[in-house]
């Protein structure tokens, strides 16, 4: 698996503690002006430490710092858990006190606001950093400006350096949550080469290998919830768990739609949420049959009927009204077709598999009810991908973010 350069463009390989930098070897830190390869290289291992935070700190956002002197680390630390140390506490603990005079590294702004820990910029002070370079700015207008409090009181402020949407690539729903209302919805889908997400005549079958079955369940562990359909549960009966490398804080809650109110509690996603309490939409007129039929296994939730289906948008503000921040989509061609009608994808994840499905086929991407075969192509206007493809096995995993 080929993992290194996953989330953004930083190009660079791995450091540890007491280790000079990185080197930065292409993508867009490397193009940052202001900044030189010292710096450049850094930054880049903020980044990736921050990202050992998956799974685990959110609604946190994954970040990273590095204290360095002279071109060479002498502590580093990523935010490791929601409610503990933020990343540039930790660094300048693991110092005992022998920061002073050395440059702080962070993937984000420092936060200058009192939460569950003490605000960073005062330990930054406290500690005698002479220097912080940071990359992204903290979107929160309560929990920013930690940059301008240390500058006005003689601290060196490099920050913040590149752009924002580069900031979003790399913890996007937490850029999302300080923009907008609804979840952040993400799409994932596994594709043959001939742009097909299963055979036809409802035949099942896998089309990536294991490598990328294990990054899903990895992705998994970074969401609020994650959303099928019903052709989707009724085929697979899947349990909807995060069941990989990381196991995260927050179990994924699941979410099955159900318009005909057909779900009962035999579903292993009802039986075997981890504690994750499960949601079942369904239309608000067959509510109270999927209620006696679950017995008090998960919560159904009303959703008034658009068109063919759900209201789509309906149900991401009633998930957002129970605190569901993030939503992770598998649920086949025609939710994913819906979403995308919707504007409600904010971020597609592509498993490509080196396979010909061939004819007859399950599109990935067909025209939602209503749409001309024209307007697919409209869907994707202005998307971009900022994150670099990554092997999994044999198949290529292809991230893409909605523009604007």
């Amino acid at each position: 698996m080929e993992s290194d350069h996953y989330i953004v463009k930083t190009g660079a390989k791995r450091s540890g503690p007491d280790a000079s930098p990185v080197e930065c070897r292409g993508g867009s830190l490397c193009r940052l002006p202001g900044l030189d390869a010292v710096d450049r290289g850094f930054l880049t291992r903020a980044i990736e430490l921050g990202r050992e935070g998956w799974g685990r700190v959110h609604p946190n956002p994954m970040v990273g710092a590095v204290v360095a002197r002279g071109g060479v680390t002498l502590a580093e630390a990523p935010h490791a858990e929601f409610g503990g140390p933020h990343a540039e506490a930790a660094a300048l603990a693991a110092l005992g006190g022998r920061a002073r005079g050395a440059t702080l590294y962070s993937s984000l702004e420092p936060c200058a606001h009192s939460g569950k820990t003490p605000p960073c910029a005062e330990a930054i002070r406290g500690a005698g950093i002479a220097r912080v370079v940071y990359w992204a700015a903290e979107p929160g207008a309560e929990e920013g400006g930690g940059g301008e409090w240390l500058r006005r009181r003689g601290v060196h402020v490099v920050g913040p350096c590149g752009e924002r949407a580069d900031w979003a690539a790399e913890n996007p729903a937490f850029f999302h949550a300080a923009a907008g209302e609804r979840p952040y919805v993400a799409l994932k889908l596994a594709v043959s080469m001939d742009g097909c997400i299963a055979p036809g005549g409802g035949r099942r079958a896998w089309l990536t290998g294991p490598e990328a079955r294990s990054e899903v369940h990895r992705l998994r562990a970074g969401f609020d919830a994650i959303l099928v359909g019903t052709r989707t549960w009724k085929a697979d009966d899947p349990m909807l768990t995060a069941r990989g490398a990381v196991t995260p804080r927050v179990p994924p809650v699941p979410v099955l739609l159900d318009r005909r109110g057909e779900a009962d509690a035999s579903l292993r996603a009802l039986r075997s949420g981890g504690g994750a309490g499960a949601i079942v939409a369904t239309a608000p007129g067959v509510g109270g049959r999927v209620e006696a039929r679950l017995g008090g296994r998960g919560e159904v939730v009303g959703v008034p009927v658009a068109g063919f289906g759900l209201d789509l948008a309906a149900l991401m503000a009633a998930l957002a009204a129970r605190g569901v921040g993030s939503v992770f989509c598998e649920g086949g061609g025609i939710l994913a077709a819906s979403l995308l009608a919707g504007g409600l994808v904010d971020r597609v994840y592509l498993f490509v598999a080196p396979l010909v499905v061939g004819g007859g086929g399950v599109a990935a991407f067909p025209p939602a009810p209503g749409e001309r075969p024209e307007d697919v192509r409209a869907r994707f206007e202005g998307w971009q991908t900022r994150l670099d493809p990554v092997r999994f096995g044999n198949d290529t995993l292809i991230v893409m973010d909605r523009g604007g």
